[in-house]
C-alpha cells in the first residue's frame, strides 16, 4: 500500500470518528427537545437493536429481502441488456424505445404500485417485478452507452474476421461495456434494495419493510429506530461492496 493511500486512510477515520460523535449528539439533542416516546434515546434504541439481532425471525426476514432483491436484480439487469443492446445496435428500435424508456424513468417507481397490484394482487411476485422494472429502467441507459463508446477499431476487427453477429457481441461488445456498466450495477444494486423495502412498507411484501411496517403500526418506536439503522447499514454495505469490486477490476475509471 502506497504512502498516499495511507494518508488517506489517517484523514478518513478520524473523519468517521467525527461524524458518528457529530450523530450521536444531534440525536441526544433532538431527544431532549422533542421529549416524546416516538423519538426514543439512542441507548434505548442500541438495547433493542441488540435484542432484534438475536432473534430468528429478524435474520428469516433479512434473507427474505436479500433473495427477492436478488431476483429482481437479475431479471432487471438481464432485461436491461437485452433492450440497451437491440436499440443501441439498432436505430429503428431506438426511436422505438427510446421516448418510451425516457417517459417510464421520469415516474416514480412507486406510481406502478397500484398498477401492479391490481393485475396480480400484493405479494412477494409484486416486489421481485417492480425491483426489475426499477433496475432495467436504471440500467438501460448504462447499458446503450457502454455499447455506443465501444471502441471502432475493435469493430472493425470483428467485421475484418468476419466474425458472427451473436459472438460480436459476445466478445466485442459486452466486454467493452462493463466498464461503463459497472457503475449501472453498483446504482442499481442499491435501488433494487429499496425498493424492495419500499414495497414492504407500502403494500405488506415480507421482509424487513414488512416488518418496519408491523414495528411502526404498533408503536413500538425503538424497534423502528433499529430497523431504520440495519436498513442504512444493509444499503450502504451492497453499495460499497459494488463500489469495492469497481474500484478492484475496473480501476482506471472516475467513480461516479
Amino acid at each position: 500500500m502506497g504512502q498516499s493511500s495511507l494518508n488517506r486512510m489517517k484523514i478518513q477515520i478520524p473523519n468517521k470518528v467525527l461524524t458518528f460523535v457529530a450523530g450521536i449528539i444531534i440525536w441526544e439533542s433532538a431527544a431532549g427537545v422533542v421529549n416524546s416516546r416516538s423519538f426514543p434515546h439512542i441507548g434505548g434504541v442500541l438495547f433493542d437493536l441488540v435484542e432484534l439481532l438475536k432473534t430468528f425471525e429478524f435474520w428469516k426476514s433479512l434473507v427474505v429481502t436479500f433473495n427477492l432483491t436478488l431476483i429482481g436484480f437479475a431479471i432487471g439487469a438481464g432485461f436491461a441488456f437485452a433492450l440497451g443492446l437491440a436499440t443501441a445496435l439498432n436505430k429503428k428500435l431506438d426511436l422505438l424505445f427510446s421516448s418510451s424508456i425516457t417517459f417510464l424513468r421520469s415516474v416514480p417507481s412507486v406510481v406502478f404500485l397500484p398498477l401492479l397490484i391490481a393485475s396480480i394482487g400484493a405479494s412477494s411476485r409484486t416486489a421481485i417485478i417492480l425491483t426489475a422494472l426499477v433496475v432495467s429502467l436504471k440500467l438501460v441507459i448504462f447499458v446503450s452507452r457502454g455499447v455506443l463508446e465501444t471502441e471502432k477499431e475493435h469493430i472493425e476487427f470483428a467485421k475484418l474476421y468476419h466474425l458472427s453477429f451473436f459472438a460480436t457481441i459476445c466478445n466485442i461488445y459486452i466486454p467493452s461495456l462493463f466498464s461503463v456498466v459497472s457503475t449501472g450495477f453498483r446504482l442499481s444494486a442499491s435501488r433494487a434494495f429499496g425498493t424492495v423495502i419500499a414495497s414492504g412498507i407500502i403494500i405488506g411484501t415480507p421482509g424487513l419493510g414488512r416488518d418496519l411496517l408491523f414495528a411502526e403500526s404498533n408503536a413500538e418506536y425503538e424497534r423502528v429506530f433499529s430497523y431504520v439503522i440495519v436498513l442504512g447499514i444493509v444499503g450502504t454495505s451492497i453499495y460499497s461492496t459494488f463500489n469495492i469490486i469497481e474500484s478492484k477490476f475496473i480501476h482506471w475509471r472516475v467513480n461516479v
